[in-house]
């Protein structure tokens, strides 16, 4: 992760991108069954120099079915449709339900979309993926086995220098631990070499079927679920050695496979992309359903992508930063920086991306309050308005129902930043601690973290305002 900043943002800023957050559920139930097509590995390919060859997912031939986007201006209704859509940034499957509420349209990209027989076509421009292609991210491939993918140095140049939201996948071909461990401790050199260590989206291990002959012996994907386990482990414990954290690294493969060869519990912790390509995800994503990825269509058209292959797969992403709202109820977001270990409370799900995206940790939703917008439909004395305050010499927020407070703080040089949200008068407590080494006040509804932080220097200043 590169350096973390101090960032100021007025909520008022309207910017894409991308967290992860993990909720834990349960394990998909044995029986569950998963109606998709093309999950055998495709014909063994001869490789002529011994080494793996350039893999194309092993479940795209004839699994394809493109989705449609019915109502992008919001001009029809949310009739079911036999094809996943977008409509006004959020994301239905073919049935019409909601999958992902703002969601992440985000691509993956590799050497397919630039090469052909081994040769350049054709480069991206990125400037139009970035200006005019409606596509929120990108995940870019590596490499497979140990080997680079031919795009990936101009791609992820290109990526940086337009900024636009990036991930990694890369193809496994292990066998075994020790394979996945040497996969694992290349992807993290290359990744180091090429800078590409500041990342919106995760680090996905890529783990298909696939089967492949050389000198007369076939190569075959592992099928046993502990195989498969004690694979992913190795790889990432050879990433985490490198510096990269436990949590950016993701498993990307399809719903039957989640069902079948990584039917694990540990294995399911991980996966947080899936791909299926039919009216709906039939996965009930036990783990991750706050930031799932279902990457819906190998098949979607991206301007600035016009070269040997120019459908590329896409993928709807849930952000964890939306998660929970409805037309008045506002989650607060609660966030972290490592580097100034100070606490940031936001409702507005673009902030919260953007800082996730620049490293800060999301930590959890601290309370709910009314959005701002409900107070026409609220009687005033049914709220308190929270105002929000920013210090620009050392860049803490303070939120406080108190009006004096609030004025006080704009005369000591304080810039306000108008209403965050509104409390109710009744619900759960929220309380308030403040921190005078680095001028830093917390809220937190948990008493028992009320009651912990004053042995570590923090001191008590009792009730903030009520939660829904």
């Amino acid at each position: 992760m590169g350096k973390l900043t101090e960032m100021h943002f007025n909520g008022k800023a309207v910017i894409r991108a991308v967290a992860a957050a993990v909720s834990l559920l349960m394990l998909v139930p044995a029986s569950f069954a998963v109606a998709d097509t093309a999950q055998s590995p495709e014909a063994s390919v001869e490789s002529t120099d011994g080494l793996p060859p350039n893999p194309r997912h092993s479940w795209e031939t004839g699994a394809s079915q493109s989705a449609s986007s019915p109502d992008e201006n919001g001009s029809l209704s949310l009739q079911a449709s036999s094809s996943p859509y977008w409509r006004n940034g959020n994301f239905y499957d073919g049935k019409g339900t909601l999958f992902a509420a703002s969601g992440m349209k985000v691509a993956d990209i590799s050497e397919w979309q630039s090469y052909s027989n081994g040769k350049l076509v054709k480069n991206i421009d990125w400037n139009t993926v970035k200006s005019a292609s409606g596509v929120n991210g990108v995940i870019l491939r590596v490499g497979y086995s140990e080997t680079l993918d031919k795009s990936f140095a101009y791609n992820i140049k290109e990526v940086k220098r337009f900024g636009i939201p990036y991930g990694i996948y890369h193809f496994s071909y292990a066998t075994n631990a020790s394979e996945a461990k040497a996969e694992g401790q290349w992807v993290a050199k290359t990744l180091k070499s090429y800078g590409a260590t500041n990342l919106a989206y995760p680090i996905f291990y890529d783990l298909e079927s696939w089967s492949w002959k050389s000198n007369g012996v076939t190569h075959t994907s592992p099928s046993d679920p502990a195989t498969n386990q004690a694979i992913f482990n190795a790889f990432a414990s050879a990433m985490k050695q490198a510096g990269f954290s436990d949590n950016s690294l993701r498993i990307y493969t399809n719903a039957y496979r989640l069902q079948h060869e990584l039917n694990t519990d540990a294995l399911h912790r991980r996966a947080s992309w899936v791909a299926q390509y039919g009216t709906k995800l039939q996965y009930p994503y036990p783990y991750n359903s706050s930031d799932l990825g279902w990457q819906y269509t190998d098949a979607a058209s991206v301007a600035g992508i016009s070269g040997p292959q120019p459908k590329v797969d896409m993928s709807a992403f849930r952000n964890p930063c939306t998660q929970g709202a409805t037309l008045t109820k506002k989650p607060v977001y609660r966030l972290f920086n490592p580097n100034s270990a100070k606490h940031h409370y936001t409702v507005s799900s673009q902030e919260c991306q953007v800082l996730v995206n620049l490293g800060w940790k999301f930590e959890t939703t601290a309370f709910y309050g009314y959005q701002t917008s409900a107070i026409a439909k609220l009687h005033d004395s049914d709220v308190k308005a929270v105002f929000r305050e920013y210090n620009p010499n050392d860049g803490n927020h303070n939120f406080t129902t108190s009006v004096i407070e609030h004025e006080t703080l704009a005369s000591k040089g304080w810039k306000t930043e108008d209403i965050a949200w509104l409390a109710p008068l009744k619900g759960t407590t929220v309380y308030r601690l403040y921190n005078a080494y680095n001028g830093e006040h917390l809220y937190t509804t948990d008493k028992n973290e009320y009651n912990t932080l004053p042995r570590y220097g923090w001191r008590q200043e009792g009730t903030a305002w009520m939660s829904l």
